[in-house]
């Protein structure tokens, strides 16, 4: 009976010990676990809205024959990339070509995975409506056709240029938008140079289109950008003053003159962007659908 007693009594101290140490080891692993794996507050968190800044939207890409760029070779295409750029700075929102609000550019040219600035803003919490200033760089309908999309914006435009797009689109529904633009005085002309706001400057450059212009934000001593519209395609090129083919420049001289200006300054720091090269997006963070941040 004794013998009986001890091994009941053994076994359940025995028992007893096993449950402890199976608790305890399970708690040591336990713990283990969440020092190799701390939580990193925010990781998993989207953003809710975007930051001050400057911004490329990518509007979508299409094939473009060289030739017709200021690229080392006239053979063959190149895919380009059609980009309008956002800067926001508190609750003024300006954009830099307005897009187009259709994939149609023209009757042999389509863009590939095209989606409506508007659209793609919209991701990011910008209503249509935030936009208060649009600058075009040129009235090419990959620029401009957009512009109907945003209704409180100014729009600023060459007098050349916004002749020419009235005249291009005389028979198309898109004339009707840009008469009502007219009429609610949303135009800006640009005469000369122009500073939007303080070290935020419209540049005349008239080599592309005879009213095409450029944009020059100095930000501050470390932040200098220059936005050359379609003067040039390709960012390395236009640095290297490789300028546009006779066939779709309006002035050879003067986009010469402005590849002359653009290699002084990226020369002393200042970022050139163009309108079409994708390189643009190859190391920026893509912040919200199609929006990448430049600064």
């Amino acid at each position: 009976m004794k013998d009986s007693i001890f091994s009941l009594r053994t076994f359940a101290k025995i028992f007893s010990l096993l449950i402890c140490i199976s608790v305890l080891k399970c708690g040591t692993s336990s713990s283990k676990s969440q020092k190799e794996n701390p939580p990193i507050p925010g990781s998993n968190l989207p953003r809710t809205s975007l930051e001050n800044g400057f911004y490329a939207i990518l509007v979508g890409k299409s094939f473009y024959p060289n030739r017709l760029t200021n690229s080392e070779t006239r053979e063959g295409d190149s895919e380009i990339a059609h980009i309008s750029f956002l800067i926001k700075l508190e609750k003024h929102y300006i954009l830099i070509d307005s897009g187009t609000s259709s994939n149609v550019v023209s009757a042999d040219r389509v863009i590939h995975n095209w989606i409506s600035p508007d659209k793609i803003l919209g991701t990011a919490g910008i209503k249509p409506s935030m936009i208060q200033e649009i600058i075009l760089t040129n009235f090419h309908p990959d620029h401009s056709n957009g512009i109907g999309l945003f209704p409180n914006a100014k729009i600023y435009i060459t007098p050349n240029d916004w002749a020419t797009l009235k005249e291009i689109n005389r028979s198309k529904p898109f004339l009707s938008k840009l008469l009502s633009i007219e009429r609610s005085k949303r135009i800006q002309f640009i005469q000369s140079s122009l500073e939007v706001f303080p070290n935020f400057r419209i540049l005349i450059t008239g080599g592309n289109t005879k009213g095409s212009i450029a944009i020059e934000w100095l930000k501050n001593s470390n932040q200098k950008f220059l936005i050359t519209g379609d003067e040039c395609y390709w960012i390395e090129f236009c640095k290297n003053g490789i300028g546009l083919p006779s066939e779709v420049a309006y002035s050879i001289l003067n986009n010469q003159q402005f590849l002359d200006y653009v290699s002084i300054v990226s020369s002393s720091g200042t970022k050139v962007f163009t309108m079409h090269d994708p390189s643009i997006f190859s190391s920026k963070e893509e912040v919200f659908p199609r929006i990448y941040k430049l600064d």
